[in-house]
């Protein structure tokens, strides 16, 4: 029962860091325990909300601290988030129009159901295999001449390629981005991509995959390829796709080093990801910053961080 009690708290104080309260049957989904049912975590989150004074509870949402006021922050955000979805069916219309992207899915504060006005689209795409880097290019060109680079419009941080589904880095902030993914295009690639990443479990066992829930955007999907995409594919076929494709990635390589030269090789190599199949930009290195916040958390109730 101990242990089930500390798994619930360290769900409940993931969450908590986005200031999110979560349902009995959210928690169930997102604990890092098995072998329990849903009647069980709901037994012991009444529990503990009437013995702990840390876990609270109201209009069946359960959060730490005398912090009432998440449930209204969770609610408006989800009822932005109904907008954002508007927008994000308009970008993607835009994204699966270039060469070789092969799907499009969402990220971030929008996969939770949770944007604010200045929250970012975040977006990852899927492209061809060895396109990866055309694709990317096309994309940024379009994005920083005719939008300005504006993140109001959409921020595409995430480029993998069909045969590079797996994320080779695990943790729980990684495990909870993948558990919440929603495809805007091609949701046979998001089923494929979620099995290539079935080790999320690990995490979160009772998680599962194609869950409505975690895994459905707020609009009917659109799976129907683009003629103009077709025809633009022709331009960089062959041998001279190949020799692009390398170019504009050690261009890439290139500009990383040069603009984040401060960075040591191993960090830059890490938050800025740049293979034949994958172009991860992280800057800001969120993922540090949350899982910092989480320990610190952890520790306040002498737990300790599921690695």
């Amino acid at each position: 029962m101990d242990n089930l009690k500390n798994n619930i708290l360290k769900t409940l104080l993931y969450y908590d860091i986005f200031r999110h309260p979560l349902k009995s049957e959210e928690i169930f989904s997102l604990l890092p325990q098995n072998s329990v049912t849903k009647k069980d975590i709901s037994d012991v989150l009444k529990q503990i909300s009437k013995e702990n004074q840390n876990v609270y509870s109201k209009d069946d949402y359960y959060f730490i601290g005398r912090n009432e006021n998440y449930i209204e922050l969770r609610r408006s955000r989800e009822l932005y988030s109904k907008k954002s979805w508007k927008m994000a069916r308009f970008i993607t219309h835009i994204i699966k129009r270039f060469p070789f992207v092969r799907a499009v899915f969402v990220t971030g504060s929008l996969s939770k159901n949770s944007s604010l006005p200045d929250s970012d689209l975040d977006f990852m795409v899927v492209t061809e295999k060895n396109r990866l880097w055309i694709s990317r290019t096309l994309l940024m060109l379009f994005k920083k001449i005719l939008l300005f680079n504006s993140h109001k419009f959409f921020c595409i941080n995430y480029f993998i390629s069909e045969d590079s589904l797996l994320i080779s880095e695990k943790n729980i902030f990684i495990a909870t981005e993948i558990a919440h993914i929603k495809s805007t295009f091609n949701s046979g690639m998001m089923y494929k991509f979620l099995e290539a990443n079935s080790w999320i479990k690990e995490y979160f066992p009772n998680y599962r995959t194609a869950d409505a829930y975690f895994n459905s955007s707020g609009f009917k999907v659109n799976d129907r390829k683009s003629f103009f995409q077709s025809f633009a594919e022709i331009i960089f076929s062959g041998k001279t796709g190949d020799k692009l494709d390398v170019y504009f990635r050690e261009k890439t390589i290139k500009h990383w080093n040069n603009k984040y030269s401060s960075y040591d090789k191993e960090e830059r190599e890490r938050l800025f990801t740049s293979t034949s199949g994958v172009s991860k930009t992280h800057p800001g290195n969120m993922q540090k910053v949350i899982l910092n916040n989480y320990r610190e958390r952890l520790k306040r109730f002498n737990l300790e961080l599921n690695e």
